[in-house]
Parts: structure tokens; C-alpha cells; sequence
């Protein structure tokens, strides 16, 4: 059955549970969601198409960030910022919302309010801005569906998965997020770390495996999967998260009641259960079952995958 628990334990007993599903990339079609920043790398295949990296002298570290929800850092907003000097545009043009770093170290670290770049989908915005003033696009209105900007990023998005047109809402930047089935989710990202998406889709995961860190930011669990692991991994908000492995098989998760909290431990259960891959580690052991504090630091207790009920 491809549903589980995660159990939420404080002194020996369970407090809460949340549920999740999984879907293979040759799974049913039954389960759908929101792909959220699970898209990203999806997003990103028209721009490095369009050979956008090679025109405007960037590098994958910038593919990297394009496909992160990053952490605010000082080096991811250096390399957001990077891209939009290189199509002469700047933090002004990005159209997402000025909110603070996920990252807890960099937002321990702030100075003064956080801006539009330390936006953890800034760097998705950058390069399609990037795309924009290559392709001669107007740079005013890219969040809206019609752009073509837009167009472009949701036939990518639609190829990658296999499905006519996914349907869309508004996701949390402003740019049009996707619904489609799990298991087509989980097929993109087989096929894009397996190579079956092309050129674009080999380097996007290139990029990814290669810079883990911009991907998002030491402790998660993407980052954590990538730099453990040789596969690529995204979460998106609510509780998705998408693996692909290099012989091209695919998992895809989505916790049900969309709390991050719990999406860690599936991730890990379902590297290890489903992908069958060897998630050792310190970093990935911290996730597999996460602690639970209270407000002196004290452990009482843990997260953990439990059997479906």
C-alpha cells in the first residue's frame, strides 16, 4: 500500500500522526497535488533550451539557484543577484515578495528587513526574467499565465510530466503553480536524473548534485538527499517532495495534511523503503526522526515513521 504514518511520540506514547502518500514512476494515477517548488527544475529546462547560461556568461550555480528554494544565505542572494546584473535588470524587477530567509542561520544573521532577492523562489524569478530579455519577452506582467514567459515554463512543466496541460492555481511567489498526479511527478524526476529529458535535463541535474547547498541549505532534506546521495531531489510546499534516481526510477511524496515537520521522515523512509538506497549518515538520521524540543532545548521527544493503518 502506498500510504504511510508519520507518529508524533512524546513520552513513550503517540501524541499525533500525520499521513502521506508515495507514487513510483510507473504508479496509478489516482493521487494528485500541487507540485509547488517540486516544479522548479521542471521550470527552469525552456531557459537552459534557449541557451540562456551560455548568452549571459552564467554558470550552474546560477541553474542551481534558478531550481532552489534557498535559504537566503549570503551566497545564494550573490548568485541571484549574479543573474540579474547579467541581463541588466535588477532586485526591483523581481515580482515575488520580500519575506526572510529559511534558512535559521541566515536569518539569525540579517541586517535590517528582508527583500524581494532573499525570497527563497528568487532565484526562479531571476532566470526567468533572464529568459525574458533573451527571447525579447516584455519584463512587465511575467507572473501573469499568458505571458510567455509563462506559456514556455508550463509546456516544459507539461512535457516533463508526460500530461496535456496540468491545471494551475497561484503558488506562493506569484507565479502560477501546477496539479497533476504523483506519479507523473515522480516519472520527471526519474527521467530528469536519468537523462530522459534531454540535454536541458541532464544539466539541470548536473547542476543540482553538484551544488546541493544552493539547492536549499544545510539541514534540508533535499540538500541533505543530494549531498548523501547520486540522485536529484526538490520538495514543494505542503509537504511535497520528488526523488529521481540515475537508472530512472522516481518517487513522489506528498503528506496529507501538508506539514513540513513531517515531510523529513517520509522522504528518508521512502529513499531507503521504496528507492531501496542506502540513506546513511548523521544528516539524514537527524531527519529520519526528528526531535521533538520544548523551550529549554530538552528532547522529549521524536518523529518517526510508523506502520499504515
Amino acid at each position: 500500500m502506498s500510504r504511510g504514518r508519520i507518529v508524533v511520540e512524546r513520552g513513550g506514547r503517540v501524541e499525533s500522526e500525520h499521513r502521506f502518500v508515495w507514487r513510483l514512476a510507473d504508479g496509478e494515477h489516482d493521487e494528485q497535488a500541487f507540485l509547488r517548488s517540486a516544479a522548479k527544475p521542471l521550470q527552469a529546462l525552456t531557459a537552459v533550451d534557449a541557451g540562456v547560461l551560455e548568452r549571459l556568461g552564467l554558470d550552474d550555480r546560477h541553474l542551481a539557484i534558478a531550481c532552489a528554494s534557498h535559504g537566503g544565505s549570503p551566497e545564494h542572494v550573490a548568485r541571484v543577484a549574479e543573474i540579474l546584473a547579467a541581463c541588466g535588470l535588477g532586485v526591483a524587477q523581481l515580482a515575488c515578495g520580500a519575506v526572510a530567509p529559511r534558512d535559521p542561520v541566515a536569518a539569525a544573521a540579517l541586517q535590517g528587513a528582508p527583500r524581494r532577492i532573499h525570497h527563497n523562489c528568487s532565484g526562479k524569478h531571476a532566470l526567468g526574467l533572464a529568459l525574458c530579455v533573451v527571447e525579447g519577452w516584455p519584463v512587465d506582467g511575467y507572473l501573469e499565465a499568458a505571458h510567455p514567459l509563462q506559456r514556455a515554463m508550463a509546456a516544459a512543466v507539461a512535457g516533463a510530466l508526460g500530461v496535456d496541460a496540468p491545471a494551475q492555481a497561484i503558488d506562493g511567489c506569484g507565479m502560477p503553480t501546477f496539479h497533476a498526479p504523483l506519479a507523473t511527478l515522480a516519472s520527471a524526476f526519474g527521467r530528469l536524473a536519468g537523462g530522459g529529458l534531454g540535454e536541458a535535463g541532464a544539466r539541470v541535474a548536473a547542476a543540482m548534485r553538484a551544488n546541493p547547498g544552493l539547492v536549499a541549505y544545510p539541514g534540508a532534506i533535499d540538500t541533505e538527499l543530494m549531498a548523501a546521495l547520486p540522485v536529484v531531489a526538490k520538495i514543494g510546499a505542503e509537504g511535497v517532495i520528488a526523488i529521481g534516481c540515475d537508472d530512472g526510477r522516481g518517487v513522489a511524496v506528498k503528506v496529507a495534511d501538508g506539514a513540513l515537520r513531517a515531510l523529513d521522515p517520509a522522504a528518508v523512509w521512502a529513499a531507503r523503503e521504496v528507492l531501496g538506497l542506502p540513506a546513511g549518515g548523521a544528516a539524514l538520521a537527524t531527519l529520519a526522526a526528528p526531535a521533538v524540543c520544548n523551550s529549554r532545548g530538552t528532547v522529549v521527544g521524536r518523529l518517526a515513521v510508523a506502520p499504515s493503518s
